[in-house]
């Protein structure tokens, strides 16, 4: 489930970078929501773990919200290149 769901937010980070929008809209809804999908689903693996390599996946998978989050919510432009270098992160945390 976990790698569907990463893998779905993938597409979904590489349709905005595709598109660019100039407002927000619901491509980045869909990020949004499929990164917090993964965030539980880390969450969940870690409280079962507890081990460091699933706590710094969870600090990663955190980092990559926020970014899209803050281009979401943007207090200027939409902030292109770290949802660029988010989504490089999220691409190296691949099961």
């Amino acid at each position: 489930m976990a790698s569907d769901v990463h893998a779905a937010a993938l597409r979904a980070i590489d349709k905005l970078l595709a598109e660019r929008p100039e407002k927000v809209g619901p491509d980045f809804s869909s990020a949004t929501s499929l990164l917090v999908a993964l965030r539980d689903s880390q969450i969940a693996r870690w409280r079962h773990s507890n081990a460091e390599p699933d706590r710094q996946r969870l600090a990663s998978i955190n980092s990559v919200l926020s970014v899209v989050i803050g281009g979401h919510f943007p207090l200027g432009g939409i902030p292109w290149p770290q949802i660029e270098k988010a989504r490089e992160v999220l691409a190296s945390l691949a099961e």
